[in-house]
Order: C-alpha cells, then structure tokens, then sequence
C-alpha cells in the first residue's frame, strides 16, 4: 500500500513543475482539446461539425488558393485604420477630460452612454450612411474601439496624485511640461489597458461589420464558405479573427 505522504510530495513536484513552466501546460492543455475534438469530431455529420485535421487541410487550401491571404489584407486595412483613428482621437480626449472639470462635466457623460449603448443596434443606419464598403468598417472600428480608450486616458489621468501637480506648478511649469512630464507617465498604464481592450473591440467590430456587409474580408469569406457548408473552411476565418485579436492584445500586454 503506497504512502500517502509520498503521493502527496509526488503531486507538490508536479505541481511545481508545471508551476515554473506555464507555457508547457498552456500547449498541453491545447494538444488534449484537438485530440478529444479529433476523435468525437469524426464521428459527426461533416455538414454540421468538423474536426482539426479537416481544418487544418482547409487552412492550407485556402492559402495555396490565395483566398485566406486576400481576406486577410482586406480585413486588415479597415482595423489598423479604425484602430489608429481611434487612438488619434480617444487619447487626447481621455487627456482632456481627466485635466478639466469643464470638459469632463460637458462631454464625460457622453462617453460613459456610448460605451454603455450596444453599436451593434446602429449598424444598419451605419451602412445606410456610409455604404458597404470601407468607410462603414473603418467608422464601426473607431466607434467600437475609441469609448474604452478614452475612459480608461480619463480615469488615468484622474487618479494622479494631486501633490504632484502642486508640485510641477510650484516650479512655475506649464500645462504642456505636467501632462507630458507628470500626468502621462503617471497615466500610462491606465492608457495601455485602454489600448488594449481598445484592440479587442476593433477585431470584434472588424468581424461584425464584414458580416453584415458579408462582400469581402474575412467575414466575407466565412459567410462564403456557411453557405457552401463547408464546416471546416468556415471554422478557418473564424480562427484567424481569435488569431488575430489575441496577438494584437498580446504586442500591447
């Protein structure tokens, strides 16, 4: 009969192992997930479910046609140019409502109801206004992506300590030299988690616009290839927009 004393340190080793080397149980974890999937995939309707390996013979087909790389380009476009539209335009914003009583008791409000309001609702007046084609993806991942930006440059700033305003006035410095010497680096990490949940929304946005436009893109072509049902090819768009928007979280974190 085995000692209880010797499985527990065997499972604190373990345990410890695993502790240090996070990333090996992330791939573990990841390597058990296809294999379950693999094998109760198989025995399913091919219209309706799939499995990795059909997938990933769909990715390579998609890339050799040339297919998944032109969606890619054209999905990309309107996010970098939403996303750095919405960084222009969230961070000053978020700057000037945290330093002004005036400012933030005008507009504040504003942007507390726009992070609140669900956008999806605006769209179709959005593709009524803008069309079907570039400007409405780029405006819906400005708008998507800009609240969570400017709130989170607003609370930042906010939350510098006021001694240390006193502090850059005492030495007769500007309202240049303590936002740029004392506010911004104070508020910075607020900023880049405004940044980065910023990101989520413009790749959540890129994907919901494109499938209401459903003419180009990534979100066109899953829309192609549910129609078509063909599972697998529509599991493969899918996968690169959660590709995407965990390695541009991932550059920001």
């Amino acid at each position: 009969m085995s000692d209880p004393r010797h499985s527990a340190g065997d499972l604190v080793r373990v345990a410890a192992f695993f502790k240090q080397r996070r990333t090996l149980l992330s791939v573990l974890s990841f390597v058990l997930l296809m294999l379950i999937w693999e094998i109760a995939g198989r025995g399913g309707n091919p219209f309706l479910t799939s499995h990795p390996s059909a997938i990933f013979r769909s990715l390579i087909g998609q890339i050799t046609s040339g297919q998944l790389p032109n969606a890619f380009l054209q999905s990309l476009q309107p996010l970098l140019l939403g996303y750095a539209l919405a960084i222009v335009v969230g961070v000053p914003i978020g700057l000037a409502l945290g330093r002004y009583w005036a400012a933030e008791a005008s507009f504040g409000f504003y942007f507390i109801g726009l992070d609140a309001t669900p956008l999806v609702a605006f769209l179709p007046l959005f593709i009524l206004w803008f069309g079907l084609h570039l400007l409405v993806k780029v405006v819906i991942v400005f708008l998507f992506s800009m609240t969570p930006i400017v709130i989170n440059t607003w609370m930042g700033v906010k939350s510098v300590p006021r001694t240390l305003v006193e502090v850059g006035k005492s030495f007769s410095g500007s309202e240049a030299f303590i936002i740029r010497k004392i506010v911004l680096p104070y508020a910075l990490p607020s900023i880049v988690t405004g940044l980065r949940l910023g990101m989520g929304r413009a790749v959540i946005a890129m994907a919901i616009a494109e499938l209401f436009t459903a003419l180009s893109g990534l979100g066109g072509l899953l829309l192609k290839r549910s129609e078509d049902y063909d599972t697998a090819g529509t599991f493969v768009p899918a996968f690169v927009f959660m590709a995407m928007g965990i390695s541009a979280v991932g550059m920001l974190g």
